[in-house]
């Protein structure tokens, strides 16, 4: 048995995604397994989980979409649809005024686009957080979710800019069009703020923003790491880019065998625990996708491996 063999004997959305990302296979949608778990603890009476829009964290119907979005779910599946007519009348409200002096936080914005892409929305939200994710770049070409503070931050976020990158990621494989060309030359800039950073160094020292920075937890929530970046990258096709070596380089040198530790865990509720596994199957399968695309001979020699 190897990595490919595990991976593929453990939950069936783990296992439909290495036959996707790994294998190069075709594959349908299937709630089996964790995405059916989720659904038994959907309400759809209050139309939530966790009872909570955006709270409590990760319990709520926000965090459970994401991770089911993730898993990648039939985006038109009902569930799916009933509770992101939730969030979105819940969470975007007047062209995304979050009370009468502030906006809904541009990191929550961009979450919520991306769910509200990925399930295929026809509605004029999305091009209200299209304006408003366009109308507030930052100077150097990323975001930050404290755009609206006073002083005014100087350099964006990468929590932020990655959150935005992925729903512009989203907006554009899903067909959308309004802006376009705009959303496309944002989503370059924005990728070239975090290559900036070699996707972890603060400017000035060169030295990680955060040492959890460094360690990929699954999930991810709305936090920065790099492997969450890297797999973003791989996600649009982005060309090795020699900026994005150090972060590989860790990555690499994270594996165990052919194995990615589970992480730290994000602490918070939890509807259930993911993996009970010694490693961290998804992390696995995660890092794996990053290394069949920039470093093949990595991934060759893992999946190679006898347990």
């Amino acid at each position: 048995m190897n990595v490919i063999d595990q991976l593929l004997r453990s939950d069936p959305v783990i296992k439909r995604l290495t036959e996707k990302y790994l294998l190069s296979q075709e594959v349908i949608f299937d709630n089996q397994g964790y995405i059916q778990r989720y659904f038994d603890l959907y309400e759809p009476k209050s139309h939530l989980w966790g009872n909570g829009v955006y709270g409590p964290k990760w319990i709520s119907t926000h965090y459970t979409m994401m991770e089911l979005r993730y898993m990648e779910i039939d985006p038109l599946n009902s569930i799916y649809q009933d509770a992101l007519n939730t969030l979105l009348s819940h969470l975007w409200k007047e062209d995304g005024m979050y009370n009468r002096k502030t906006h809904l936080d541009m990191c929550i914005a961009g979450m919520l686009l991306s769910l509200s892409t990925y399930g295929k929305k026809d509605d004029d939200r999305n091009y209200e957080m299209i304006d408003y994710i366009l109308s507030h770049v930052m100077t150097d070409g990323g975001w930050n979710c404290r755009w609206e503070n006073r002083p005014s931050p100087k350099i964006s976020s990468v929590h932020t800019t990655l959150s935005i990158l992925e729903s512009l990621r989203d907006y554009i494989y899903n067909g959308y069009s309004y802006r376009i060309d705009e959303v496309k030359l944002a989503m370059n800039m924005g990728i070239e703020t975090l290559l900036k950073r070699n996707l972890y160094q603060a400017h000035q020292t060169k030295t990680p923003i955060h040492p959890a920075m460094i360690k990929s937890s699954y999930p991810p929530r709305w936090k920065y790491d790099i492997l969450r970046a890297l797999e973003y990258l791989d996600s649009i096709n982005f060309p090795l880019d020699s900026r994005m070596d150090d972060a590989l380089n860790i990555i690499e040198h994270a594996f165990k065998g052919p194995f990615m530790p589970k992480g730290s865990q994000i602490s918070g509720l939890i509807h259930f625990k993911l993996e009970e596994s010694k490693y961290g199957l998804f992390n696995t399968l995660r890092a794996l996708k990053v290394m069949k695309r920039y470093r093949l001979n990595v991934y060759n020699k893992l999946i190679n491996m006898i347990l």
